[in-house]
């Protein structure tokens, strides 16, 4: 206790000296805490998103021939598919998929992207249009807060109907897609979706419909219900093998929304851990900062330190004097930089709408790192002073 006594008296002594030789860990700390903190908000986000979705969907995109193609291509529960492949996934598939009764496939549901835009006299709505057959509703736990989603009309996300119609009811009136006049049946309640796909600015056409109103032959994906999330791999395989009858070539790629979710964390994790990396530079800079000044601390105490040996001090007890201090000061800089990081990562959590906040990982981590940068960089300056001989210190001024 009395050697970090001796080495906080030091540090509070020369308080502004300490501060700016800790600003470097205190920078180093901060940056890493913070990217880790913020990268694990942003898996447990999207951890979250995939499960108001359901773990138990299936996606199916169009691809190129599985003889040809070695991409993992996969689309996004209601998003565009994520490759540019032309799509021949058709409604027969869907029918087929609907009609095979096995126990493991619960429901198909295709989907297509209508590039139109949505009007109301003047008004003109920035709506995602979407073609839907109707269970995808249900896969999605998208419900409707009036009127229905089977109806035969267009049914709107609620801030699509709120930009059209204000506070009015939107059920029986009538919109625009494409020219052609179509009649709300329904309006959705607010709900969250997938990473990428928010359903209360979109908008839903029966999938028929929509593909006479955009001129498509074929579905852009087709989203699969698996009885249970356990049963995903057993519908993969009867999906794929309805699937194979009308596509010998296997131009489709099927993932589940576990193989998305793994790639979207996974891809999250390179970039927290390559962008913490780079950031914990900025912790050699501050240890070495700490190196540097507790070199000159050691040629300004000399004579305390020849004082002390005379004293019955031995080189060990130097050693530890000098260590300690520079230690404490790496500490004091990791404690301060996780005090900062803490603040703005709940502020930045806020911002952009993740749980982000300190974990006691990312605290562990902070201060065992702060201890090695005060460790690492302080042997140096501890052993030039505990190798000192007393008269060579006591004669220094």
């Amino acid at each position: 206790m009395n050697t970090f006594a001796i080495a906080w008296d030091s540090i509070w002594h020369h308080r502004t000296r300490s501060f700016l030789t800790a600003l470097g860990v205190i920078i180093g700390v901060f940056a890493v805490v913070t990217l880790t903190s913020l990268g694990h908000g942003v898996k447990t986000y999207v951890n979250q998103k995939f499960a108001n979705i359901g773990a138990n969907l299936i996606t199916v995109v169009p691809s190129l021939p599985s003889t040809h193609s070695s991409k993992h291509g996969f689309g996004g529960h209601g998003t565009v598919s994520f490759t540019s492949v032309p799509s021949t996934l058709t409604l027969a598939n869907v029918r087929a998929l609907n009609h095979s009764h096995h126990p493991v496939l619960q429901a198909a549901a295709g989907v297509i992207t209508v590039p139109d835009l949505l009007t109301r006299g003047s008004t003109t709505s920035t709506a995602f249009i979407m073609g839907v057959s109707t269970p995808y509703f249900g896969m999605q736990n998208l419900k409707a807060a009036h009127g229905t989603v089977s109806g035969s009309g267009i049914v709107l996300g609620s801030a699509v109907s709120q930009d059209l119609f204000g506070k009015r009811s939107a059920i029986g009136q009538t919109v625009t897609v494409g020219g052609k006049p179509f009649l709300v049946t329904g309006v959705l309640a607010s709900a969250q979706g997938a990473p990428g796909f928010h359903p209360n600015d979109s908008a839903y056409l029966p999938l028929q419909k929509a593909l006479t109103v955009s001129g498509q032959k074929d579905v852009s994906e087709i989203i699969l219900a698996a009885s249970t999330a356990q049963n995903v791999p057993k519908a993969v395989t009867v999906a794929n093998n309805i699937l194979a009858k009308s596509h010998p070539s296997h131009n489709y790629k099927i993932v589940t929304s576990q193989e998305i979710l793994t790639t979207v964390t996974t891809t999250t994790s390179v970039i927290t851990d390559f962008l913490a990396g780079i950031a914990g530079i900025s912790l050699l800079v501050g240890g070495i900062g700490i190196m540097n000044i507790m070199l000159v601390t050691v040629s300004e105490r000399f004579r305390e330190i020849g004082i002390r040996k005379a004293l019955g001090a031995r080189d060990g007890d130097i050693l530890i004097q000098f260590l300690s201090e520079s230690v404490l000061l790496a500490v004091i800089g990791g404690l301060i930089g996780t005090a900062f990081s803490g603040l703005a990562t709940h502020i930045v959590g806020k911002a952009i709408g993740i749980p982000a906040g300190l974990t006691l990982d990312a605290v562990i981590t902070a201060l065992i790192f702060s201890v090695g940068v005060g460790a690492v960089f302080g042997v140096l300056p501890a052993m030039r002073a505990a190798r000192l001989m007393p008269a060579d210190a006591l004669r220094t001024e």
